[in-house]
């Protein structure tokens, strides 16, 4: 069996089972640099993000960018599209040197993402990202997400790639993922490496031709470039069987590509979090706090896939207990975000606090319901509107409500889950 029909089938495999995986790794390194720059850096409930990136990083330093050949849905997406591209008329050919320089786009969208929006938080709330709104579409038997998301600035970027895909190969990779960005740096120091040799080599060009990533490799004796993802076209398309990598492609790929999305279902599990001191800021939310009225309140937020209901209880004017009555969002992420939110949510007694990345939309989902909630017993708004819908507000009661069978309840099977503290 070639190497191509074995790679299409893995990817097949990720498109169906983690759609999601590279929203997942790029999430976790947002929630690592988040807790640095913030001082809130803790092994204990960061270890699920760091172990991910650990193996992707290692897999990537060993084989180099065998998950953007081998595993990212947005990268099958796009061989998908561009071998459908192939009937059409006009196929544009960019210059070898404007495709260099092109190339170093990604970068600047790294940059923009790191500073702009994880440091400065500039436009956080918007649905900005195409990798976001094609992973909500990806899972569609999962349920489809509102219009809105669609018809944000991230569904105009996704229309976009997937238009330029129909014409470049790859060409969100080569010239916008930021994700790129980060394993083209950490592939330069990969220990494998195409090779093929000078002597041995005609002037066929056929390896350049078939590179997915526009390489000149026509050029090099040894493939050093941080654009490789490893897709073995250029192995397979050689004449003379002269570019090679050692050892077997088949055994690198499977391996990286196994290890990688072995690791995904761990990196994803919720995280626990220990309550420590109360810092100045929830000193301060705390005596916010003592204004709510005593009672049992629900409320509902939007979520990744459709609306999150929580029941919040005050006690002596205090948050004392959060329950999540339903929720639509995929499991493993509703549950890391579930599993920080609402912690810090009763520690520091305020729905001020960070999104979980990698889950940022179950996170809002949750803070705007306990806000929402919040509302009946006295409080201000604190969640933005961008990102608060309409609220559902049930008046205090003696007990929380308990909600039936009947699909306003349970949901996917999940039921209602308690925190307390």
């Amino acid at each position: 069996m070639s190497m191509q029909k074995i790679r299409v089938g893995i990817q097949i495999l990720g498109f169906i089972l983690i759609p999601e995986l590279f929203i997942s790794i790029f999430g976790a390194i947002e929630e690592i640099y988040k807790a640095v720059i913030s001082g809130s850096f803790a092994l204990a409930a960061l270890w699920p993000d760091i172990l991910l990136i650990a193996v992707v990083v290692i897999a990537t330093v060993i084989w180099g960018r065998f998950f953007c050949g081998f595993l990212c849905s947005f990268g099958a997406m796009q061989d998908l599209l561009y071998l459908a591209g192939k009937h059409l008329p006009f196929k544009p050919h960019l210059p070898e040197k404007a495709d260099r320089v092109l190339k170093y786009l990604k970068y600047a969208v790294l940059l923009f993402i790191v500073l702009g929006i994880w440091t400065f938080a500039l436009p956080g709330d918007m649905v900005w990202s195409p990798w976001t709104v094609f992973g909500m579409y990806a899972a569609f038997w999962k349920g489809l997400p509102a219009q809105a998301v669609f018809l944000s600035l991230g569904g105009a970027l996704l229309l976009i790639t997937m238009a330029g895909s129909l014409f470049v190969e790859r060409f969100f990779c080569k010239y916008l993922c930021p994700m790129g960005a980060v394993f083209a740096l950490l592939s330069r120091f990969r220990v494998f490496r195409i090779k093929k040799p000078a002597g041995e080599c005609g002037n066929c060009r056929s390896c350049t031709g078939k590179c997915s990533m526009s390489i000149p490799l026509y050029k090099y004796e040894r493939v050093d470039s941080g654009e490789c993802i490893n897709c073995m076209k250029c192995t397979e398309s050689c004449p003379r069987q002269n570019v090679r990598l050692a050892p077997a492609p088949l055994v690198t790929g499977l391996v990286a590509a196994a290890a990688v999305a072995g690791v995904s279902m761990v990196g994803s599990l919720p995280t626990p979090v220990f309550a420590g001191e109360a810092s100045e800021s929830s000193s301060v939310a705390e005596t916010e706090a003592n204004v709510l009225k005593d009672g049992t309140y629900t409320g509902s937020g939007s979520g990744f896939r459709g609306e999150t209901s929580v029941s919040v209880k005050v006690e002596s004017g205090k948050i004392t207990d959060i329950s999540v009555e339903s929720y639509s969002d995929d499991k493993k992420y509703f549950d890391k975000a579930e599993s920080r939110i609402i912690s810090e949510i009763i520690e520091t007694q305020s729905t001020e606090v960070d999104t979980v990345g990698g889950a940022t939309y179950s996170s809002k989902g949750i803070i705007s319901a306990v806000d929402n909630a919040l509302v009946a017993a006295g409080k201000t708004p604190s969640v933005s509107k961008e990102t608060q819908p309409e609220s559902t507000m049930v008046a205090p009661t003696e007990h929380k409500h308990e909600r039936n069978g009947d699909g306003n309840g349970e949901r996917n099977g999940e039921g209602r889950r308690k925190k307390q503290r």
